[in-house]
């Protein structure tokens, strides 16, 4: 399978735009090999410049050694967190503060940039935030194709699909198969496979279309409108007043609100894919609310995502439990994510520790 991996605003790019000298002079000192794997820039005033990689982070030299021990670290300056703030703001403060408030500032090609400071209230309302303390910067790639062999158990014959549940720890890659499985739907496969879809996307956290400007960075296909920035249990509804959508895409389910906007979106006849962070489906199943979107009656196809060794694998499943898929894959992503295979429960349930404890050491990234 030739996958495509979408890089229009490069590295590079992001470098010259945003980053300091001295941090921008530390990232251009990296092995190619390295930032291959780069997902995460991290830089706190007064810490040691980091960098998280796929599946782990290091501290990074002025010369972009890496290292365990931040001793051997470029030290980042309160100046160079400020000055780095103000290039994310095109030195408007004012024009991103809807953005600052909800604690990311989307970037050109998708990137996102977190932001740590003091917050300000307003009342019960964040109004913004203040001396400005860490900034991670969130590279977007967008891999196309990672969902292929994935997407034949989520069609229900020509032009229909399954109500599908992404389940996966954290950093085990549920937004990006997500997101290419929205981009098939919209896309379809040709009239005689799948026809396209009208598809919304609920994107409370920019992450799915990452729209900058009102422009959607990545491709999630010719079919697709884009909610950005809004919560999910209003956009549902939303969407389905205004835009008729056969499909509705959401990125992690959590509050019970959730849960009822995604029945409303049931009972109108709308079909739904969506996210959880859950380790199994029984963990996903105990959550308040959500969890019992998982019934008989609720999600028809439940997608596993997990780690074992070092490589992730692919798991899915029927409403009832019953194991669907049963095939190697290389999707493209780091370390060999998604390999789908035929794991007994006790690999899965050893697969699922181990991805528990990856997440607990590095972070809890998606």
């Amino acid at each position: 399978m030739v996958l495509d991996r979408e890089d229009r605003y490069s590295l590079d790019e992001v470098l010259s735009d945003y980053l300091p000298e001295r941090i921008k002079s530390a990232i251009k000192g990296l092995k190619r090999e390295v930032v291959e794997e780069l997902e995460e820039i991290r830089i706190r005033s007064g810490l040691p410049l980091m960098g998280v990689f796929a599946g782990f982070d290091r501290f990074i030299g002025r010369d972009g050694f890496l290292s365990e021990n931040p001793q051997h670290s470029l030290i980042v300056t309160s100046q160079e967190v400020k000055d780095l703030f103000y290039l994310l703001c095109d030195h408007s403060v004012y024009a991103y503060q809807e953005d600052i408030c909800r604690g990311f500032i989307t970037l050109k090609g998708g990137h996102r940039a977190g932001i740590c400071g003091t917050v300000v209230y307003e009342g019960d309302r964040i109004k913004g935030m203040r001396d400005i303390s860490s900034v991670s910067i969130r590279l977007s790639h967008q891999l196309k194709g990672c969902a292929r062999d994935i997407f034949k158990y989520v069609i229900r014959g020509r032009n229909d699909i399954y109500n599908t549940l992404i389940l996966s720890p954290p950093r085990c890659g549920k937004t990006t198969v997500l997101r290419d499985l929205c981009r098939l739907i919209s896309q379809g496969l040709g009239k005689d496979k799948f026809t396209g879809l009208r598809t919304a996307v609920i994107d409370e956290r920019s992450e799915l279309g990452a729209s900058y400007r009102g422009i959607p960075q990545n491709d999630l296909g010719p079919r697709t409108d884009i909610l950005d920035g809004c919560r999910k249990s209003e956009g549902i509804e939303l969407v389905l007043r205004s835009m008729a959508p056969h499909v509705i895409i959401v990125d992690e389910l959590g509050s019970p609100r959730d849960a009822d906007a995604v029945r409303m979106a049931w009972n109108a006849g709308v079909r739904l894919i969506a996210t959880a962070h859950a380790f199994g489906l029984e963990d996903f199943k105990e959550r308040m609310g959500v969890g019992q979107l998982a019934s008989g009656s609720g999600f028809e196809r439940i997608i596993l995502l997990g780690m074992k060794n070092g490589k992730r694998w692919t798991k899915v499943m029927d409403s009832n439990g019953r194991e669907l898929s049963g095939f190697n894959q290389d999707t493209g992503m780091s370390d060999g994510i998604c390999g789908m295979y035929r794991p007994g429960a006790e690999v899965i349930g050893e697969a699922h520790r181990e991805a528990a404890c990856t997440a607990k050491t590095y972070g809890t990234f998606t």
